[in-house]
């Protein structure tokens, strides 16, 4: 059976994610629910240095929404990603 759940992270994983806010690395977001967890678990975190790829525009509007700085739209297609991904270095 397919089952959601909201991921439990331990502190050393919070600071990744923290890291990964400010210092260029690139979200790949595939669900606005994964959006919908990062903010959950990381309710106070400022995204607005932060850069992302999303598989579809609801994805990308809540992305927008979360205060990414920048979110790239992309076909979810594995060479479009990737293109997608390259363009914002």
């Amino acid at each position: 059976a397919y089952q959601r759940s909201s991921p439990a992270w331990a502190p050393a994983e919070r600071e990744v994610a923290r890291r990964a806010a400010t210092d260029g690395s690139v979200w790949l977001f595939s669900s606005s629910e994964a959006i919908a967890n990062l903010r959950a678990l990381m309710p106070d975190q400022s995204w607005q240095q932060a850069r992302a790829v999303a598989t579809h525009p609801r994805i990308a509007q809540a992305a927008r929404k979360a205060g990414f700085g920048v979110v790239c739209e992309s076909r979810p297609l594995l060479g479009d990603v990737v293109a997608s991904i390259e363009s914002l270095q």
